[in-house]
């Protein structure tokens, strides 16, 4: 998941059943508890190795940045908008915990992608404009400068009133993602995860507009003293968002973002998916092979419907891996055969044939299949908005197009190449990229 995080309910801890939590939010014999503090990471990661403590007004790299707000947090960072004092301009600053900052590849990763010629789909990549190490009571840390992004994809739809985003922009924002993930694949890299954020627009008066930054008190519970390394106040992520409706075919300008899991599968064997259970491709759950290219494209198959309709493609109640699956084989079909007699759980959804006749999906007893996902995810909400639906002739290539995306074995699905140059992309994706671009560049020859 992107560290650009999207409102502020996104930091809300949340226990089963989906509630905020009222306990304490650490639990662990021998750490230090904390006041509950809403919207907030949980604070026992202030620790030897954790996060770099930080407020608003604190200045970096010898004075050059000024902290101005928070934007978000990863598990292996925190990341801050900040004033470039030299470059008069907001950048984004990633601090990055003291024990990631020794294996983070992300920086390097960036700057190399950022030295190569310009090609199709680099527009996309944000450039790393800066990179520093702080020095504090938890370690050293790594911190990136890139450009700050104003919202994540996601949020921008569900922010809207129907949660859908209008048809072109969809298509332009599809389009926009498959020619990113295509350069990165061009140049060896596996993203990893595929979020993308708006980009945040300068704001010349950004507390009159958004507000001012909140904080909260940091109080540990037994009436004890801060360590140095824990911050005496929390500050809450700001929201620098739009509406869904305030997002129109011409202004859908994205990038991909957060690269902290990407690699080149060539030189860096990975087996294990850390992006989102409802997005990772079934490899990484049943397979021996490592994960490589064809592992982003089942990721990107699954964001690309998410920005086209209104729900996932794969939705399960708290995404444990079996429900995942179930929700994969009910829209695709059986696994393979090696993996399908791997899946123990096979039995409480599916006969031996594969076929849906089990309980466990609730008490509707429903077999979510591909067309009913599509009924209920795209055509029914568009409908709802008063956007047109997709023709025959567009569904029949948008489900071609992502159906080779969606292939269970990583061998047989498309290829970036192959997504850039699918149907659906020729006659809608591309059509609509280029005809926001013609707005963009009229609206900047009137400006």
């Amino acid at each position: 998941m992107s560290t650009h995080m999207s409102p502020k309910v996104s930091e809300i801890s949340q226990d089963a059943t989906g509630t905020s939590e009222s306990r304490p939010l650490t639990t662990e014999p021998g750490k230090p508890q904390y006041s509950l503090i809403e919207f907030v990471k949980d604070m026992d990661r202030y620790c030897p190795g954790g996060y770099h403590p930080l407020k608003i007004g604190d200045v970096l790299a010898d004075g050059r940045y000024r902290l101005v707000d928070k934007l978000g947090y990863g598990g292996y960072s925190t990341v801050w908008l900040a004033r470039d004092i030299r470059e008069a301009r907001y950048v984004a600053v990633k601090v990055i915990t003291a024990d990631g900052s020794l294996c983070s590849p992300e920086a390097s990763l960036i700057a190399s992608l950022g030295k190569l010629p310009s090609t199709p789909g680099a527009e996309f990549i944000p450039p790393l404009l800066d990179e520093f190490w702080v020095t504090g009571p938890n370690g050293e840390h790594k911190c990136n400068v890139t450009h700050p992004a104003q919202m994540s994809l996601l949020a921008a739809r569900d922010d809207s009133i129907f949660h859908v985003f209008p048809p072109k922009v969809a298509h332009s924002i599809i389009a926009q993602l498959i020619r990113g993930v295509a350069f990165l694949h061009s140049n060896n890299i596996v993203h990893g995860g595929i979020p993308a954020s708006w980009h945040l627009f300068s704001l010349s008066e950004l507390y009159e507009k958004f507000g001012e930054p909140e904080s909260e008190p940091v109080v540990r519970l037994d009436g004890k003293p801060l360590s140095d390394g824990v911050p005496d106040h929390a500050f809450t992520s700001g929201w620098y968002g739009v509406s869904g409706e305030e997002i129109t075919h011409g202004n859908e300008r994205i990038f991909l973002s957060d690269f902290g899991e990407s690699f080149n599968p060539h030189t860096t064997p990975r087996y294990s998916s850390n992006t989102l259970p409802l997005l990772q491709p079934p490899e990484a759950r049943f397979s021996d092979e490592p994960l490589s290219f064809s592992s982003d494209i089942w990721t990107l198959a699954c964001t690309i419907w998410e920005i086209f309709g209104q729900r996932p493609l794969f939705e399960a109640f708290f995404a444990s891996a079996d429900r995942v699956t179930a929700a994969q084989v009910e829209a695709l079909g059986i696994l393979p055969t090696e993996w399908w007699k791997k899946w123990e759980k096979r039995d409480q959804w599916f006969n031996e044939e594969g076929e849906f006749g089990g309980t466990a999906r609730g008490p509707d007893n429903v077999c979510w299949a591909w067309d009913m996902r599509f009924e209920f995810s795209i055509q029914k909400p568009r409908a709802e908005a008063g956007f047109e639906i997709p023709t025959e002739e567009e569904r029949a290539a948008f489900e071609a197009m992502l159906r080779s995306m969606l292939k269970f074995r990583p061998e047989e699905r498309a290829t970036a190449p192959e997504v850039l140059n699918s149907e659906w992309m020729k006659g809608w994706g591309q059509p609509a990229l280029e005809e926001s671009w013609s707005y963009d560049s009229s609206a900047q020859d009137s400006g």
